[in-house]
């Protein structure tokens, strides 16, 4: 039978709540270094005694401490195991008392991912930039830094933050298929195009570049239209019988009409297939009732309109921590609704995008760092 790894302890005590009266009568001041030293020495003391080691700091008016059996795993490969089992609810804590006791780049990018992959995007800004302080050469962290703006409706500042991600790493696939996502939204098409080219030559079956491309090529006209026609069909002989190939076919037929434009009716929406994709990753790991319980708010949420053009505007939900777009809100109704009924008729407009994010499977694109 295996054995599951001892869970390593951590404590923050806050200076006004600890005993000092543990303490040797001249280092019972808060702030000094001879508490700090005492502090250290009286908890070191403690766990030695359970045959543990600790690690201990005294710094903004609060007591941290991490500690772990001897002999079993240490805290930062313990962490790194429950996010690659998903256990983010359950990592989150560890991280974050690690990030605050020590300048460790890894440490603060795992912080960021976790926190992105549960949905709160804001919060996983500030340790991904931390990390870029402690290593600015941490070409993962500024990607995943420039996707959660871009999520987050900040385009612009997610164009700055990819560039500089390409600058230092030319080949760096996600960098530059994030990029290209970001010029996209902005309406820069033509930039767009070599981006994708470029993730296309590393990877010539990634479908959501692919599909990237024929659109980017099709809103830059007459002149593109031919490189858009050869994109369309190479899609429909790479991934028949598919919702892509049904896509591909729908970019055929508006290239046949000149008059059809960019966004019309059967214009996929790739971003609601990113949210759907995510989504689906996001409630396999949830018990069925907690999914009903975060599909009933979102339409409970939607009675009084969601705005699914406007990714400034964002919205916060009792049941699911972070905060969303309209689209991200409907992707994920959409999502959960038809795990409950997969016969049900949908009314948002986004069955042909659901159809493609479950073929599409899983394309995660950052792993967290094993250190």
């Amino acid at each position: 039978m295996k054995i599951k790894p001892q869970a390593p302890e951590i404590l923050r005590i806050p200076y006004d709540a600890f005993d000092v009266s543990v303490l040797p009568s001249t280092a019972r001041e808060p702030g000094s270094e001879a508490f700090d030293n005492a502090v250290l020495i009286y908890f070191a003391a403690k766990y030695a005694a359970k045959n543990f080691d600790a690690a201990v700091t005294c710094s903004d008016g609060i007591i941290r401490v991490l500690a772990w059996a001897r002999g079993g795993l240490e805290p930062k490969a313990y962490v790194v195991g429950l996010l690659q089992h998903r256990a983010l609810a359950e990592a989150l804590p560890l991280l974050e008392t690690m990030d605050e006791m020590m300048d460790d780049a890894d440490i603060a990018y795992n912080r960021g991912i976790c926190l992105s992959e549960m949905g709160r995007l804001e919060a996983c800004i500030a340790p991904l930039e931390r990390c870029l302080r402690i290593d600015p050469s941490y070409g993962n962290a500024r990607v995943g830094l420039g996707v959660a703006l871009m999520r987050l409706g900040r385009s612009q500042e997610a164009e700055q933050v990819l560039r500089k991600a390409l600058a230092a790493e030319p080949q760096n696939h996600f960098a530059a298929r994030n990029l290209a996502a970001v010029l996209a939204n902005l309406e820069k098409y033509a930039e767009a195009v070599p981006l994708l080219h470029q993730v296309l030559a590393m990877a010539p079956d990634d479908p959501t570049a692919s599909l990237a491309l024929g659109e980017c090529l099709e809103t830059l006209g007459p002149v593109q239209k031919k490189q858009a026609i050869e994109v369309y069909k190479r899609i429909m002989r790479r991934f028949a019988d598919t919702p892509l190939a049904d896509a591909a076919v729908a970019g055929l037929n508006r290239l046949a009409n000149a008059d059809l434009h960019r966004g019309g009716v059967d214009q996929p929406r790739l971003d609601a297939i990113m949210y759907m994709q995510d989504t689906l990753k996001r409630f396999a790991d949830l018990p069925q009732q907690e999914v009903g319980q975060i599909v009933l708010e979102i339409a409970q949420l939607g009675q009084s309109g969601l705005a699914v053009n406007d990714p400034g505007k964002r919205y916060h939900l009792k049941t699911l921590p972070g905060d969303f777009s309209g689209l991200e809100l409907v992707s994920m109704m959409h999502v959960g609704v038809l795990m409950f009924e997969p016969n049900a008729e949908m009314q948002t407009g986004l069955d042909r995008e659901y159809e493609m994010a479950v073929s599409l499977g899983d394309f995660r694109q950052f792993g967290y760092r094993s250190v």
